[in-house]
């Protein structure tokens, strides 16, 4: 049996939060701890990739670049031991053999034999050098030295950048030095060979930090590198990242020539050579970020709807509380009512008793001779009448007390309540209080008692005709509730606050004056729609008026077989 709403006191807001909180952490944890693994182990994979795929083309042409300088020097030495002075001073017979080496490999620009005093005996090639001293270069005393020298690049009497090599030769007690130039361009052929990519580098550079060739964007050859070299062994090769020019960060691999004290650097954009593996890290942050977003839709959605269903949970269990509240009181109450009854309808009697007698006195004397006959005979009318009015309220504290077992007959909500109009439609007239019908044709028929039900549909005509006074509306309306009926009472009166909606069925609380209620009206009311096994419901706001809905089942419960008792 429902009183009023009642509202559970629970901080759900609280609980929403605390929820939701313990969801998102228990749900978004794995995710992102997931996310994280995968893009820690392919931010490993991915520097192990471009670490081992441009530490493997630097070492690939680190051997591609030694054994074309060696070949070279190879090649100058056999060319300088097997051949006699007498052919390579004659320049005709030095230009056969140069023509016979370039057919072979195109690698060298000049050829020339120098002698002691550092000037050309014969020279094949494209500069004029017939006049050229070397005696004061440092090639020159280099390869006095050492027998056989690689040079750096420098510029020399051709006025361009290049590298010689040179050998020194003794024959006969005759000394003389063969002497060769590279062609830059085979090296550069074999460095633009090294990577593809639009913002690949590769280049040479000396122990000294300058440029043996030209580099993309570290500047041009014979420039000086504006970074210092990692100290390199033999065959050691040193990964690291280094800034361009562009903005953007190159890894480069170097490793240190074996044929000449040269450094090979190879260098390249990796986000480019990589781009699928970038693609990759995003397709992953992506799923992280939309299945923490589906994620956190689902706890906020599940959340509220756990929060719901314990608020009506919580409803129904105050709904229950309040019913079972209510149950007790009205057990307790009618016991004592019932009690409180039948000890002040003996004193009651007495007292009628005793007036009817003191009225049957007053007959038997003549007014004319008892000086206050009128005022005894009125005293004892009024006597009389209270007791008639006390009774009424002892018999209705029996009825509150009694268990009443409700009979079963065929019931029509509309045509109960109209009867029940009927009997109060003249007070409503003459208080200008219009009663609006709004019937539910496909109303079902029900079993119940109708005479109780009759008894409960007045009393709350009658208190809604009290409550709005005069000038006012009262609305019934009647509709089909799953296997039952509803019947609403409506009325324009000045409604209630919450305080006494809380006790609006408490036996003997009214809000009517002293002297015009006894406050049993609608406790009896829920007493009997209680053992009907219905429900009534209050809702009412202050200026608003108020709502009594009343619930019936299609078959009134049995009960044990009592007396019926109106109040």
């Amino acid at each position: 049996m429902l009183l009023t709403s009642p509202t559970p006191h629970r901080g759900y807001k609280r609980i929403y939060r605390r929820l939701l909180l313990t969801l998102l952490l228990l749900a978004l944890t794995p995710l992102a701890a997931l996310g994280l693994f995968c893009l820690d182990r392919i931010n490993i994979i991915y520097d192990e990739k471009i670490s081992a795929g441009i530490e493997a083309v630097t070492s690939s042409k680190h051997r591609a670049l030694d054994t074309f300088i060696v070949e070279r020097v190879g090649q100058i030495k056999t060319l300088a031991f097997t051949h006699p002075y007498a052919e390579l001073s004659d320049p005709a017979r030095l230009s056969e053999i140069f023509s016979v080496m370039q057919n072979n490999s195109r690698s060298f620009v000049d050829l020339g034999i120098i002698g002691m005093d550092g000037r050309h005996v014969s020279y094949v090639g494209p500069f004029d050098l017939h006049e050229a001293d070397y005696t004061d270069t440092p090639w020159f005393r280099e390869v006095l030295r050492k027998g056989v020298y690689v040079s750096d690049v420098f510029m020399g009497y051709r006025h361009v950048p290049h590298i010689i090599i040179a050998v020194l030769r003794h024959e006969g007690g005759r000394s003389y030095i063969m002497r060769a130039t590279i062609d830059m361009e085979a090296i550069d052929a074999l460095l633009r060979r090294v990577y593809s990519g639009r913002r690949s580098d590769a280049f040479l550079v000396s122990e000294q930090g300058v440029l043996q060739t030209d580099s993309r964007y570290y500047g041009k050859i014979m420039d000086k590198l504006q970074m210092p070299l990692p100290n390199l062994s033999r065959s050691s090769m040193v990964t690291e990242s280094l800034s361009a020019p562009h903005g953007k960060e190159l890894l480069a691999a170097m490793m240190r020539l074996e044929s000449v004290p040269w450094v090979l650097v190879v260098a390249d954009d990796v986000r480019e050579s990589l781009e699928p593996l970038r693609q990759l890290k995003m397709l992953i942050l992506l799923f992280v970020v939309l299945g923490g977003a589906l994620v956190s839709a689902g706890a906020v959605l599940c959340t509220r709807h756990l929060v719901s269903t314990l608020a009506d949970f919580d409803q129904k269990q105050a709904h229950i509380d309040a019913r079972m509240l209510q149950s007790s009181k009205m057990a307790a109450l009618g016991k004592m009512a019932a009690g409180v009854a039948h000890e002040v309808n003996n004193p009651l009697m007495l007292i009628q008793e005793n007036a009817g007698w003191i009225r049957d006195l007053l007959d038997d004397e003549s007014p004319e001779r008892m000086k206050n006959y009128q005022e005894i005979l009125e005293s004892t009318a009024k006597i009389e009448q209270h007791v008639v009015r006390a009774k009424g309220i002892t018999q209705r504290m029996l009825g509150f007390g009694r268990r009443m077992n409700p009979s079963h007959m065929e019931i029509l909500l509309s045509a109960l309540a109209d009867q029940a109009v009927e009997m109060l439609k003249t007070e409503a007239a003459n208080r200008n209080i219009a009663i609006s019908k709004e019937y539910d044709p496909q109303l079902p028929v029900i079993l119940s008692d109708p005479a109780q039900l009759e008894q409960v549909f007045i009393n709350i005509i009658d208190n809604a005709i009290d409550a709005v006074g005069k000038d006012g509306k009262l609305t019934i309306r009647t509709e089909a509730c799953g296997a039952g009926a509803r019947i609403t009472f409506t009325d324009s009166g000045p409604g209630m606050d919450e305080e006494t909606l809380k006790r609006i069925f408490d036996p003997f609380f009214t809000t009517k004056k002293v002297g015009e209620g006894t406050g049993l009206g609608l406790a009896i009311c829920y007493t009997i729609l209680e053992k009907l096994g219905g429900r009534i419901e209050v809702s009412s706001r202050p200026g608003e008026g108020t709502s009594f809905c009343i619930t019936l089942p299609h078959e009134a419960a049995p009960g044990p077989a009592e007396e019926s008792v109106q109040a």
